[in-house]
């Protein structure tokens, strides 16, 4: 598991901040009704910064350990939502980030070996 991670790491992490550039963006999305126009181009920028990143990202480890990691997305907007938005964190919600952490982390470290080290 842990070699997996390390192989693919600059992809992981260069995966997650793709994913929390996303999940900004997206927010200010929805601060554009309140916020003005300014908002929602800075959402759009935001958001295509994040989807360059993952360009990049690809090329940095394999497709089947970095894809899932753009559910780190759900995270970020949680973690948005609850601190910067002042919405309500429940139990529900808790255990469903609990879940998709849980799961990105089984993902990453579920490459499979290379033949020479059997």
């Amino acid at each position: 598991m842990i070699e997996s991670i390390k192989n693919n790491l600059r992809g992981i992490i260069l995966m997650a901040s793709s994913a929390l550039f996303a999940s900004f963006g997206q927010m200010f999305w929805k601060m554009f009704h309140t916020e003005g126009v300014w908002a929602l181009i800075l959402g759009f920028v935001l958001y295509a910064c994040g989807a360059l990143i993952m360009i990049i990202a690809y090329r940095h480890g394999k497709l089947s350990i970095l894809q899932p990691m753009l559910c780190l997305s759900y995270v970020f907007a949680i973690f948005i939502a609850v601190f910067i938005l002042q919405e309500q964190m429940s139990p529900l919600k808790l255990a469903g980030i609990l879940v998709v952490i849980f799961g990105v982390i089984m993902i990453a470290g579920g490459d499979e070996p290379k033949r020479e080290d059997l």
